[in-house]
């Protein structure tokens, strides 16, 4: 079994958020998320910066994000500050 590292829950989120990058926002899927991080989703061609703004929602305001592991087109995130 896979040891859980986060220290708090996420609760599934599943909803569409954005990263906001230097070329446009990337649309991506938000599988879950809690106030230290998320799981999230893009599509295969999208590079995506070690560090960049998530909104999580539509119309939500973005934080700012750093990856913390990649496995293909899911990434982990951990928000600053």
């Amino acid at each position: 079994m896979t040891e859980d590292r986060r220290g708090t829950f996420r609760r599934n989120a599943f909803t569409f958020g954005a990263l906001l990058l230097a070329r446009g926002e990337v649309g991506c899927l938000v599988w879950d998320a809690n106030e230290t991080g998320a799981q999230i989703e893009v599509e295969d061609d999208q590079p995506v910066p070690d560090r960049f703004p998530l909104r999580l929602t539509a119309g939500g305001d973005p934080r700012p994000a750093t990856v913390a592991w990649r496995r293909s087109r899911r990434i982990g995130i951990a928000f600053e500050g």
